[in-house]
């Protein structure tokens, strides 16, 4: 089957999916059911296909740099959601997101310590998130939302995989994280709920960032042993497993 054909009938139907199931769950646990591998495990998945497993297996310390960044988009545009205005909390987001990424890059981690930093870092970031103010109310509505979300969705995850060559493995990682479900998934919730709505989905995206870390991180010893379907079951199952304890626990 044609590759780009995938791309373009499967990220619509992710995102649109992720965006019924968190109005029927609520925010915290839609920022739990955005946080499992949609998106990266999918970009992964076409890297290898396109570009080999080899590609994908030096692609993961470069997604662990990725998670890394999101932890830090997700704890800025928390604190800031409140104070600014949703555009400028993006962008300054943004912003953090690409300093954080190239810091790691010129650190230069290997795969384990780089894993349990950010592990390290997830528990650091649930411990100092913002407490969301409640109460606020809104009546406003965006015609046609979900079909926005699913177009950005998909022009990311065709151009992310499109540009793998020039990026190389260690930038086709770090972006395949890119936060694009969160991006969508806070700026619609800050625009239409307000911002301790936005707030309590950051967080439910963060809690479940132990269990897509530990995904992802798998990969790198899976691959080499399983076939890539076996590899993405067996860490899948683990990282459902984790998104579950953490939720009652966290």
């Amino acid at each position: 089957m044609n590759i780009l054909l995938i791309k373009v009938t499967l990220m619509p139907f992710v995102i649109g999916l992720v965006t019924l199931v968190s109005r029927r769950w609520g925010n915290k646990a839609g920022g739990l059911i955005a946080s499992l591998p949609w998106i990266a495990g999918p970009i992964l998945l076409f890297l290898i296909l396109e570009q080999g497993k080899s590609f994908g297996i030096r692609a993961v310390p470069g997604i662990l740099i990725g998670i890394a960044s999101l932890i830090g988009f997700c704890l800025c545009y928390a604190w800031l959601a409140p104070r600014l205005a949703g555009i400028w909390t993006l962008l300054i987001a943004y912003i953090v997101f690409v300093a954080i990424a190239l810091l790691f890059t010129s650190i230069n981690l290997p795969l384990v310590p780089c894993y349990v930093l950010i592990m390290i870092s997830v528990v650091l970031a649930l411990r100092f998130f913002p407490v969301p103010v409640m109460g606020e109310s809104t009546v406003k509505r965006l015609p046609y939302d979900v079909l926005i979300r699913m177009v950005v969705a998909t022009l990311f995850v065709i151009g992310i995989t499109g540009l793998a060559t020039a990026l190389g493995p260690t930038w086709s990682g770090i972006l395949t994280p890119f936060p694009i479900i969160t991006s969508i998934l806070a700026v619609f919730t800050h625009y239409l709920q307000g911002s301790g709505a936005a707030i309590t989905t950051l967080r439910g995206i963060v809690m479940g960032l132990f269990g897509f870390t530990t995904f992802l991180f798998l990969q790198a010893f899976l691959l080499p042993a399983f076939s890539i379907g076996e590899s993405f079951f067996y860490a899948l199952l683990i990282n459902g497993a984790i998104n579950v304890l953490v939720s009652k626990t966290v």
